[in-house]
């Protein structure tokens, strides 16, 4: 019966099944009669049409046989028109089978195993030829198109395959239907990227049994490392899903012993440094899963030349605890380096043993390091204790090419002594010579309005250093109204000197702001511990200039310790960036009590290193371009603020704005219009936003066209903290998920049975074509007049009519 009405239906042009569809075609009727009236006309109508022929003897009993079931067949035709009889055919189709792939940035991970058989097992399975290449996505990706893609071959012969990409949302990647759509959809899986800010497992096993609420699928394949950060847990969807009927099986990506995790972030050091310098090389360290575990960190140094993969040979080395996880450490290393040149040094952590990641475990840093004499001016009105003991002290260190102008002295003092110039530079080319002046208590009376302006000018536009050196007569009260006001980076309209009012001044011990203990003017021992202990046993000082307000963009360095004003502890040493350099500013002027049993040694390193420190302005400043970045990272939607800056102001384009180039690693670039900073003239600032993640590249694009490299400065984005806060692989909560919806849990490295455990597929329905009428048809009536016929003529051939 079956095949006479497939038979009918393809007569009929009844569309054929697609692919995974087949075709039931039967019998109905449009005007149905109950079941009973139904049997009591045809039984009663055969039964009386049967009592009739067997009554009629002029006929043989074949004949009268004949024209019984003649008789029976036009009863049950008059049935067939009367019920409406029509073909009907449902169409079934194979079931949905969904695969959830977790694509969340954590997937970017490769999981370091303890177990070395599971670790070659998930590189064999991501085709890693090294354990970090085995990231958690290329596991799920290994675990689908292995074998070519046999997994997503099998499962399409018996279902219709739905691919989602679940991190943030949930969307669907590909639908295999026909064997044809699975290689498209192995190149789709292929460039697959983890770059979800969040994970929502819950909400995406919620949308897929909404989506497929007609017809829910077969089962839900989950490939995951079971982390949920934000939305419902994926256990509640689990509950859903046994309702449903649907089976969860829950595949385990990554490890689910504790991350371990090591990273070194926010590297300080000077860009310009100098022979036999105490260079002070800072960053932080943070851990994960080795809190209390001994770590080293090394100082390496690239030999000048070397390529950028290069060891590097190790010059300094610390050993610490690594810290408790979200509490990172300061480490510091500090180096002398006896050679000058552009080097490269690498800071670096030793990785530890099943560590997560190992790239962010050394940050690299291009150094010049110089050895060239200094020309310093110091500059004094009357020959105080400071200026002596300092004058004396920089006329004998090789380093420093030492000029003085001491404005009280008769004028054959120049030619008396070797280091002694007549007067003040009165052009700029003879200030713009030196490197850094030094400012004493001079008269301002000694100086021309032209002479203060080339002195702001030496450090606005050339980028050099000045140090003003508070004295009981004129610095710096007397430089109210000035051009040297500016300079100044402490507010002059409150500043007093104590002792001049009558106010005694107590001794006291200056104190070191956390700026200061960071500076490295007051280093003075390579031990960080052992140079606090030597600045805590200084002589005590016994004049101080009281200004107890800094400028809005000065550091302060030193504070009194107890003194106070407005703002807090009065500041003793501030400085402050002025266009291209530095200023400084001392509040108190008796430093040469530091050589008490002890000479040159703190005083004169102090001075050394002070002098340096001013000095790298102008030095870096013969750069003509610099550009930065104000972090060396970021987190998806922060802003990154980029900073340009020509140290010769002469270079600076004509307009308010310069032009920036920002490219990601792999990835297309942007360009970013930085504008003139109120503030300096030679410095520009814009903001990038809405960065997605990865390594960026900013370099500086004409105009000003420069000699010599393009400026450039480099970062990265990372996806918030969230997605990196739990990135051990949650086991527990993958194996209840499977459990409450009737599945199964499988670590990814032993999931070869999954095919097998998966539920029989059974045809589902689909829909039922409309209904095509049989009862009022030619060939209905045709059958039924020819019925009619046969019977009359062959009652007259039996001389029954």
């Amino acid at each position: 019966m079956e095949s006479l009405l497939r038979y009918l239906a393809d007569r009929l042009g009844v569309e054929p099944p697609r692919a995974g569809e087949a075709v039931s075609p039967h019998i109905r009727f449009e005007q149905p009669w109950p079941q009973w009236a139904l049997l009591a006309v045809v039984v009663g109508a055969s039964a009386f049409v049967i009592w009739l022929y067997r009554r009629e003897t002029r006929a043989p009993a074949l004949t009268r046989g004949i024209l019984a079931a003649l008789r029976v067949s036009l009863i049950l035709l008059a049935v067939f028109f009367l019920a409406e009889a029509a073909l009907s055919v449902d169409r079934t189709g194979l079931p949905y089978i969904a695969l959830l792939v977790d694509d969340s940035a954590s997937a970017q991970i490769a999981d370091q195993y303890e177990d070395p058989e599971a670790q070659a097992q998930a590189a064999a399975l991501a085709g890693a030829a090294k354990p970090e290449e085995a990231t958690r996505l290329a596991v799920a990706r290994g675990l689908l198109l292995k074998d070519d893609a046999a997994l997503l071959r099998s499962l399409q012969r018996q279902h219709r395959v739905r691919i989602y990409l679940t991190s943030d949302a949930t969307r669907l990647l590909a639908e295999i239907n026909r064997p044809e759509d699975v290689d498209p959809t192995v190149e789709k899986l292929k460039a697959v990227a983890p770059a979800g800010a969040q994970t929502r497992l819950g909400d995406g096993v919620r949308q897929v049994l909404t989506e497929l609420r007609g017809a829910p699928p077969s089962a839900v394949v989950l490939l995951s490392d079971g982390q949920t950060t934000e939305g419902e847990p994926l256990v509640k969807s689990a509950e859903l899903a046994a309702r449903k009927g649907v089976p969860l099986y829950a595949v385990g990506l990554g490890s689910a012993e504790p991350a371990r995790d090591l990273e070194l972030t926010d590297l300080l050091v000077d860009d310009v440094v100098f022979v036999d310098d105490a260079v002070r090389f800072q960053a932080k360290l943070a851990a994960r899963g080795l809190a209390g575990e001994k770590v080293r960190v090394r100082l390496l140094e690239r030999p000048p030349g070397a390529k950028a993969d290069a060891p590097g040979v190790e010059i300094g080395a610390v050993e610490l605890d690594a810290p408790p996880d979200g509490q990172p450490a300061r480490v510091e290393i500090v180096h002398e380096p006896r050679e000058t040149g552009d080097r490269s040094f690498v800071l670096e952590v030793t990785p530890q043993p099943r560590e997560l990641q190992v790239d962010n475990n050394r940050i690299e840093r291009d150094i010049s390091v110089r050895k060239e004499k200094l020309k310093v001016l110091l500059a004094e009105g009357e020959p105080r204790y400071e200026y002596r003991y300092l004058k004396t002290y920089l006329e004998r260190e090789e380093t420093i090419d030492l000029s003085v102008v001491l404005m009280s002295s008769d004028p054959e003092y120049s030619e008396q002594d070797r280091s002694a110039i007549p007067t003040f530079p009165t052009s700029k080319e003879e200030l713009f010579a030196f490197d850094v002046v030094l400012f004493g208590d001079v008269d301002p009376s000694y100086l021309s309005q032209a002479q203060m302006r080339n002195l702001a000018e030496f450090a606005e536009d050339k980028g050099g250093g000045v140090l003003f050196i508070a004295g009981e007569l004129y610095n710096p009260l007397a430089y109210r109204g000035t051009p040297l006001e500016a300079l100044i980076p402490v507010e002059l309209a409150d500043a007093r000197d104590p002792s001049a009012v009558g106010a005694p001044v107590a001794p006291y011990h200056p104190e070191l702001t956390p700026e200061g203990r960071g500076s490295p003017i007051f280093r003075f021992s390579a031990d960080e511990a052992e140079s606090a202990r030597v600045w805590r046993e200084l002589p005590e000082s016994y004049w101080y200039l009281e200004a107890p307000r800094k400028k809005p963009g000065a550091l302060v360095l030193v504070d009194h310790a107890s003194a106070t004003g407005s703002d807090g502890k009065v500041p003793l040493i501030a400085y402050q960036f002025t266009g291209a350099g530095r200023t400084m500013f001392h509040a108190f002027d008796d430093t040469w009590r530091w050589r008490f049993r002890a000479g040159d040694r703190y005083f004169g390193r102090f001075w050394v290193q002070t002098i340096r420190f001013l000095a790298r302005s102008r030095l870096a400043g013969k750069r003509q371009a610099e550009i930065q970045a104000d972090r060396r990272a970021y987190e998806r939607g922060q802003p990154v603020q980029i900073r340009v800056r020509f140290p010769n102001p002469g270079l600076a384009p004509a307009g308010d704005e310069a032009t920036v180039q920002v490219e990601r690693q792999g990835g297309t670039s942007r360009t970013i219009k930085l504008t003139r900073s109120p503030g300096a003239s030679n410095v520009f600032e814009g903001v990038l936003s809405r960065a997605a993640e990865g390594e960026y590249t900013a370099r500086l694009l004409p105009p000003p066209v420069l000699e010599g490299p393009i400026p450039t400065a480099t970062f990265r984005v990372e996806a918030p903290a969230g997605e990196f806060e739990r990135v051990q692989m949650n086991e527990p909560e993958l194996r209840r998920a499977a459990s409450a919806a009737g599945g199964v849990y499988y670590p990814a490295t032993a999931a070869a049975t999954l095919l097998e455990d998966l539920p029989r597929p059974a045809k589902v329905p689909l829909d039922t074509d409309p209904p095509i009428p049989l009862w009022n048809t030619w060939p209905a009536l045709a059958l039924f007049l020819a019925l009619l016929a046969a019977e009359w003529i062959l009652r007259k051939r039996a001389r029954m009519v």
